[in-house]
């Protein structure tokens, strides 16, 4: 949880959706040695903030997002996209539905009071971003914040507000689930977000990233990931079992044998076990324990009998 985070149980949540898009169109229009400032004040980051400008940095200058110092004609184009996508009204409409059916299903969870959500612009010239990650991601399992990135596609313009969906469950179960964070958690919080966003949005509006992972290739995914629970310490110990072998091997990690994002298929698969065997929906499971979930879908913990 970040400094500052309130968590609270009430049935308020205020999804506060930062809606950048003329803030991008403007600073595309920069000198470039401009737009790294322009960047910051948009995101509320003090150029005296060393970590926080660090942060940024990196992000568009070594991660997934745009290139701040790089002038590419194409993305304003691919800016006009996602809002003639209605990128970030898809982001309000549907984070609000996912909190109104969180609630419908299990109120007075705890969750954060407030939740900030920001999407930028990716980077095109990555191809395991557009090609393998098909162009757009989250990261919200911070309590109060969700960041995505997305390059618009065929296939990614109508699903950007599900991917927020995705983020949400995250944001949710973190305050609601103790302990120790392991491998187990993390494709278990893949697995309920994948299912809770299938709850809200419907079939087809997510499962892209791991839609090859089926069959025979699932069954030796399953017994990859699920035989390294309990191993590990830390997330580059983890990452090549949830994120696979291609973004392990960028990252400098040991590829294990799996294919990408096959965690989020096994979480997937395991999570569904549970919810056939208990009857639950993925509202309700969102905040029940890890080892409940593992134990209901048939897998007996590391170490235990």
């Amino acid at each position: 949880m970040t400094m500052g985070t309130v968590l609270t149980t009430s049935g308020q949540m205020e999804i506060v959706v930062h809606d950048d898009a003329a803030a991008m169109a403007g600073l595309f229009e920069l000198p470039v040695a401009k737009r790294l400032g322009a960047l910051a004040a948009m995101r509320g980051v003090s150029e005296f903030d060393e970590p926080a400008m660090k942060q940024l940095k990196q992000i568009h200058e070594q991660g997934d997002g745009f290139r701040v110092g790089v002038d590419d004609p194409r993305y304003p184009a691919a800016l006009k996209r996602l809002v003639d996508a209605d990128a970030w009204g898809q982001l309000k409409r549907d984070l609000a539905r996912a909190w109104e059916y969180q609630q419908s299903v299990l109120p007075g969870i705890h969750h954060a009071e407030t939740v900030d959500v920001v999407l930028t612009l990716g980077n095109p010239d990555d191809p395991v971003f557009i090609e393998s990650t098909k162009g757009y991601y989250g990261m919200g399992s911070v309590p109060g914040r969700i960041w995505m990135v997305a390059w618009p596609t065929d296939y990614n313009a109508s699903r950007i507000g599900a991917c927020g969906v995705h983020e949400l469950a995250h944001n949710i179960r973190t305050p609601n689930v103790g302990g120790h964070f392991d491998l187990e958690q993390w494709v278990i919080q893949e697995g309920l977000a994948e299912v809770f966003t299938v709850e809200v949005c419907g079939p087809d509006s997510t499962g892209g990233w791991y839609a090859p992972v089926t069959g025979k290739l699932l069954d030796s995914t399953w017994h990859k990931v699920t035989e390294a629970f309990g191993t590990g310490h830390s997330f580059p110990d983890w990452t090549p079992y949830v994120l696979g072998d291609e973004v392990a091997g960028r990252m400098g990690l040991r590829p294990v044998g799996v294919p990408h994002m096959g965690g989020y298929a096994v979480g997937r698969a395991i999570v569904e076990r549970y919810l056939a065997a208990t009857g639950l929906k993925a509202a309700q499971a969102i905040v029940r324990p890890t080892a409940e979930i593992l134990a209901g879908a048939g897998l007996a913990p590391k170490g235990k009998p």
